[in-house]
């Protein structure tokens, strides 16, 4: 996993949080030269943002504001919140554990506008994380942000990225909607009523990795680690993510490998160099991007190995069961015998 100096996030986000320091009457200008984040406009050039100075934007608004919500919810969360929830979240034993005392830790701690419920079902668990969805916040940007917390943070203690089945947010889909496949990298829909995700109960049983100590590093570096977009190692290969999940999601083929570069607006041999100097191709990445997909729906024990096929683009389940083990060393029946052993 490469470092947080060499992640990105849009430069949307600085956008949004220099328009809420402008609304709560900050200094702008000085925060901006104090943590080092260029000002960007929404017609700049340049549309990606190191990482670390985005965090570093978010914690000079908590400080700020005196409020880990930055102002986005009317009622203020005091600074350490989180880290306190943190702290009592990590002495449970399993995932599992850690979710239910964080939403116990939040009842008393919270605002009744943030919280957490977890539902199960027969094979998988919903998380709804709640939070100020309204008028103050028209980006949607604290929806995005607290969702996103607490898909990271439990990914980190348990030192597995929990694999997510879809992610709903309450409200239709905003101009920068692209950001979410990225940002949750599974099917994402609007509209719903509530904010959360879901993922297979299995996870439920992962045991706590993470020392306390380990909890302070993390937490002096966070909020990098929260923003960081996994589809954003590059331009070029985040467009092609984009596209390839965009696709995938509307059941459509991939497109081929002319038709990205049309709508990159480049040459085929520029994006073919720029891939390379990456240590990729337009292959892998469809690969990748078929592993993760197919990992996903094997998860739900009750769809049938062709339908997993037809859904990632296979005419014929043999073809799909050898490309499914190529990828990950299993046949798609021996994967499933791994998720029926853990649950």
């Amino acid at each position: 996993m490469s470092s947080a100096s060499q992640r990105k996030s849009a430069t949307h986000y600085v956008d949004v949080l220099i328009r809420r320091a402008e609304i709560l009457g900050l200094d702008v200008e000085s925060i901006l030269a104090d943590t080092g984040v260029p000002r960007h406009g929404a017609e700049a050039d340049d549309k990606w943002v190191d990482n670390d100075l985005l965090a570093s934007l978010v914690k000079r608004m908590w400080l700020e504001t005196n409020d880990e919500t930055m102002g986005f919810d009317p009622t203020p969360l005091r600074i350490g919140t989180w880290s306190l929830a943190c702290e009592f979240m990590l002495g449970g034993d399993t995932l599992g554990d850690l979710l239910q005392r964080g939403k116990r830790i939040l009842s008393f701690l919270a605002p009744d506008s943030i919280g957490l419920d977890v539902s199960l079902n027969d094979s998988s668990v919903a998380l709804h994380t709640r939070m100020y969805v309204g008028d103050a916040d028209p980006d949607r940007f604290l929806a995005e942000f607290v969702t996103a917390v607490w898909h990271r943070f439990p990914s980190w203690v348990i030192g597995e990225t929990i694999q997510l089945n879809r992610v709903f947010f309450p409200y239709e889909a905003p101009q920068h909607a692209h950001f979410y496949d990225e940002l949750f990298q599974c099917e994402v829909f609007f509209g719903e009523d509530a904010c959360g995700f879901e993922f297979h109960r299995r996870y439920l049983q992962k045991p706590i990795t993470r020392s306390s100590a380990e909890l302070e590093a993390w937490l002096r570096h966070s909020p990098a680690d929260l923003l960081y977009l996994p589809g954003r190692e590059s331009s070029v290969q985040a467009h092609l993510k984009s596209e390839l999940l965009k696709a995938l999601r509307e059941s459509r083929p991939f497109p081929s490998f002319d038709s990205i570069c049309c709508l990159l607006h480049m040459s085929p041999q520029v994006v073919r160099r720029r891939l390379a100097e990456e240590s990729t191709s337009y292959q892998k990445i469809k690969d990748a991007i078929r592993r993760d997909a197919s990992k996903r729906l094997l998860s739900n024990l009750e769809m049938p190995v062709a339908d997993v096929a037809e859904r990632i683009g296979f005419s014929e389940t043999a073809a799909f069961s050898r490309a499914f083990k190529k990828w990950t060393g299993l046949t798609p029946a021996q994967f499933r015998a791994d998720i029926t052993q853990q649950t």
